[in-house]
């Protein structure tokens, strides 16, 4: 029996497309649009099935009934299907999840990772936004940070770094350093340090700070991996030399970072190597990393309280932090005549009363660039609602 009116069924369909196809070497135009009229109904059909299994599969099995427990059985793919998703769900979101050793746990772990600093001949520290969320600074993935913000479609603002001062982890690894128990290097070859913060006016592939060198006078360039970028760029990032001093290391040990951005330099985890000869890596963070599985030693901890114990099993004393005292400030090259209002950032300062000449601290313009984490990198992670 043939429907009336409406859509054609699935074998009339067929039928007809076939008989036009063999009649005149094609398809009609009205044949075509009753094939994808068909289409359309097979998929809001699959859909309407997905979803019917979906709200069957969220019952527990004693509230389903017969019918229920029927359609089941016969959509055993979609079962699969829908299951695999809930678990993937479920292990993402696992991943996000901060989780903390326990203390003793923590103190055991520890001495581990002291007993390898103390036997490394050649010690490599890379770090992530991590170990500066005890200065208030948000790191990028944590429950606060500014990627998790922006995929649940919550805005961010720009933190002020002018009133930030160092961790009890930057202390630390300045004085391993002092130590000569660990390596830095990773050091532009003509570098400008400034006393506010220079990625304004950059973003994702846009590296220029719209200042120019002293000597040459070529565009100057700001020293991060922007968001979506592989940190592929020799100047003025001097990859060469990290990946020099990755290829010297015998021990890796990462604080405070997803590794979500650095698991894509295979040259910084000497992945040319055979397994036996590549550096031991050791990892501090309170999160899921893609490199867990190849840590000799993963540390559940907040980067200052893990810092603080291994400091005091390497019978190391923390610097304090001093502002009057704080290299920076001899370091900063200034700004040259006519560059002053070329940022409109609040520039650090070694004291409250104390403002730095040519420091404006207001806005260039009602709209001002959001440029570095805050730039273009990151926007295009922010949820659009649609417009209905």
């Amino acid at each position: 029996m043939r429907p009336e009116r409406g859509l054609p069924c699935e074998a009339e369909a067929e039928e007809r497309v076939s008989r036009g196809a063999m009649a005149a070497g094609g398809l009609s135009r009205s044949e075509r649009k009753a094939a994808e009229r068909v289409r359309r109904l097979r998929e809001e059909q699959q859909r309407e099935r997905l979803r019917q299994v979906s709200r069957i599969l969220r019952k527990a099995a004693a509230e389903r009934s017969a019918e229920e427990g029927r359609l089941l059985a016969e959509s055993a793919d979609l079962v699969t299907e829908l299951q695999g998703r809930s678990r993937r769900r479920e292990g993402l979101k696992r991943r996000q999840e901060e989780v903390c050793d326990d203390p003793e746990e923590l103190r055991g772990k520890v001495r581990e990772l002291a007993s390898a600093v103390r036997n490394a001949k050649y010690l490599v520290v890379y770090t992530g936004a991590g170990i500066s969320t005890a200065a208030s600074i948000p790191d990028y993935r944590g429950p606060n940070g500014v990627w998790t913000l922006l995929q649940k479609g919550r805005s961010v603002s720009a933190a002020d770094l002018s009133e930030a001062e160092p961790t009890l982890t930057h202390m630390s690894i300045t004085r391993l350093h002092e130590q000569k128990l660990v390596c830095t290097s990773c050091v532009p070859n003509r570098e400008y340090v400034r006393v506010f913060d220079v990625t304004e006016r950059t973003a994702l592939h846009r590296h220029q700070t719209g200042r120019t060198c002293h000597k040459c006078g070529t565009q100057l360039r700001d020293t991060i991996v922007h968001f979506g970028e592989r940190g592929t760029l020799g100047q003025p990032l001097n990859w060469e030399a990290a990946t020099e001093a990755a290829s010297r290391a015998d021990t890796i040990l990462c604080l405070g970072s997803s590794l979500k951005v650095l698991k894509k330099y295979p040259r910084l985890w000497c992945m040319t190597k055979p397994p036996s000869r590549r550096p031991k890596l050791y990892i501090v963070n309170l999160q899921w990393t893609p490199k867990d599985d190849w840590a000799a030693l993963k540390l559940h901890g907040k980067c200052d309280d893990v810092m603080r114990l291994l400091m005091a099993e390497l019978g190391l004393e923390i610097p304090a932090y001093s502002r009057w005292q704080d290299p920076i400030f001899s370091l900063a090259t200034p700004l040259r005549a006519g560059e002053e209002g070329s940022h409109s950032r609040k520039s650090l300062c070694r004291s409250r009363e104390e403002a730095p000449p040519g420091d404006r601290g207001g806005p260039l313009s009602s709209a001002p660039i959001l440029g570095g984490w805050f730039g273009r990198g990151c926007t295009k992670r922010i949820k659009r609602k649609k417009v209905t």
